[in-house]
Order: C-alpha cells, then structure tokens, then sequence
C-alpha cells in the first residue's frame, strides 16, 4: 500500500473528515447510470469506517490537462481536498489536440506540484485498456498512460494503474472485455464496478458482496489477477 493511501486509511480508521477529490473528464465525470468507480471506493470505505469521508467529484468530459489546470482554483483549490485522484490523457493524446509528450508530462507535473502545495495527497490513474484499432491516437494514449507512471514515480505520488490491469484481459478474452465498454475509449456500468472493485482492494476494503450485486464484478477481478501472473 502507497504511503499516502496508507494515511488515508488511517484518518478513516481515526474518524477524521477526509475530502477526496475526483478530478479529470469523462471517465471521472458522473454522467452514467448505475455506480461509478468514485462510487464504488465511497461505498467501501462507508462499509469499512462509517462515514468520515466526503467525495466531491468535478471531472467534466472532452477536458485535457490544459483544462484542469484553467480550473484548478474553482474545481479543485476550492474544496481544499485531503487527496485527489487525477485520471487524465485519453483527450490529451487526441492529435487533434496537438498536445505533445513533453507538454503533457508538464501539465502532470504542474497538477501535482499546485496540490502538493495545499497538502493534497495525489493519486494519479491510468485508464482501464482503451479498444485500440493502432491508429495515432491509441498509440499516443498508450505513450501517455507511460507518462502517468513516470511522472507518478518521479513525484513519489500513488498510482492506481488500470491499464496494465486491463490489457491482458482485452488481449486474450475479448468476450469479457468488450461488454465492460460503451465504445473504445469510455467503460460503462459493468466497467466501472471493476475498476471500483480493484479500488476498493487498494485501499485495503473489499466491497461487501454478501447480496451478490459485485458477483461479476469480482469474477472478473479474480481473472485479472490470474492474467496478471501468467
């Protein structure tokens, strides 16, 4: 467990109010039926530590880091949050862009150094494995989920990465994955319960499943982690 995921676990454990911010576009944006992956941590961590936590959610699609940073002081800076998740790039590497490598990885390391500066624990998230066709923006993202590790590494942030979760999955049982998204970019219900399970695993409070609702769900996590060691 990352040092600032572990902090966290301990203000729960503390009964502190803790804010965690989402921040990001549309895959953080709440904009679905059905429980999100911001969704799924909130309800882990109710069920675990009651309810010392306040998740405040400010993702808004098609947004690229160059609009997270435009609006940082009103949707971010303003919640003062205790730790924020940034999931971000799948807009960014759109060539339509014209947003090079060089200019994301700044724009990551200046979202993280503005939160560091108010004491914000940053998490950073890769995305679940988009449905590449090959074409430059699917390889552009993949280069750009690699600067999400990196500049998460160089910063000593947490990261939660999906990605690497995801793709043997995507590559080897197409059957399973493709029902998880609603087109090559975006998940949907099915997809977000997944990405919520591993979240909840991360912070070290799996979701209760005694009524089944996370059979799926966590069906699927299990084959994750099988893929993961092979």
């Amino acid at each position: 467990m990352h040092p600032h995921i572990e902090w966290l676990t301990k203000r729960f454990a503390r009964n502190k109010l803790t804010r965690l911010l989402a921040f990001g576009s549309s895959n953080t944006e709440r904009r679905l039926p059905g429980m999100h992956w911001f969704d799924c941590l909130d309800l882990a961590i109710q069920q675990g530590y009651g309810r010392p936590h306040r998740f405040i959610n400010t993702g808004i699609g098609g947004e690229t880091t160059r609009e997270l940073l435009a609006r940082f002081e009103q949707d971010a800076a303003f919640y003062q949050p205790h730790a924020v998740f940034i999931t971000i790039g799948g807009n960014d590497s759109n060539p339509a862009k014209e947003m090079d490598a060089s200019e994301f990885e700044g724009n990551l390391k200046e979202l993280h150094r503005r939160f560091t500066a108010m004491d914000t624990r940053v998490i950073f998230q890769t995305y679940y494995a988009v449905n590449s066709d090959g074409s430059e923006h699917y390889v552009k993202f993949e280069a750009f989920m690699d600067i999400v590790r990196r500049v998460a590494a160089d910063t000593d942030s947490a990261l939660i990465d999906h990605f690497a979760r995801w793709t043997p999955l995507r590559l080897k049982h197409p059957e399973i994955y493709l029902p998880l998204m609603i087109d090559a970019f975006h998940v949907n219900y099915h997809g977000n319960q997944v990405m919520g399970v591993d979240l909840a695993r991360s912070f070290g409070q799996p979701l209760n499943h005694d009524s089944g609702h996370w059979d799926e769900a966590l069906r699927i996590q299990q084959l994750m982690d099988q893929l993961s060691v092979q």
